[in-house]
């Protein structure tokens, strides 16, 4: 297998991207709110066909590492709200460093982010992206041929 489809290897763009996430999350509130955008954005693009990169493989990873790292950080939230709900009372508490801060974030959000990652890229592999991207291009020249507009309307009806 080539390492550049490698799941194993494909799969650390997850983690890596949470790293420019993590440093978003823990310098300001609205950096965080920003990369979030932003990843909803590339989700976005993928959905409406609109390519961010050359290949479609290429565009399927973003894709992939768009869904994963959303996953890492709603199950990362959900990890450290439980880890401080349980121990909220203790009074001493040490201050954490802010490098500490960026490494902890980090971690929460790519540990499940990295399995993830390698599953979604194990089943992109699988699949033959070039005959699905010829089969919807073929549905959307028919649509262009019909006219448009729903499929139980006629034109020459009204």
């Amino acid at each position: 297998m080539d390492y550049k489809r490698n799941p194993f290897v494909v799969g650390l763009w997850g983690p890596v991207y949470l790293l420019v996430g993590a440093l978003a999350i823990t310098s300001d509130f609205l950096m965080a709110v920003m990369f979030i955008l932003l990843t909803l954005g590339f989700l976005g693009a993928y959905v409406t066909e609109f390519p961010i990169l050359s290949t479609l493989y290429q565009n399927e990873i973003v894709h992939k590492t768009a869904v994963s790292s959303l996953l890492g950080i709603a199950l990362g939230m959900l990890i450290g709200l439980a880890f401080v709900g349980s121990g909220g009372e203790s009074e001493s508490t040490a201050p954490i460093s802010t490098q500490g801060k960026l490494l902890v974030t980090w971690g929460v959000m790519a540990l499940p982010s990295y399995p993830l990652m390698v599953f979604l890229v194990s089943k992109v592999n699988k699949r033959n992206l070039e005959e699905e991207h010829r089969v919807r291009e073929e549905k959307k020249k028919k649509s262009r041929e019909r006219g448009g507009g729903p499929p139980i309307m006629k034109r020459d009806g009204f």
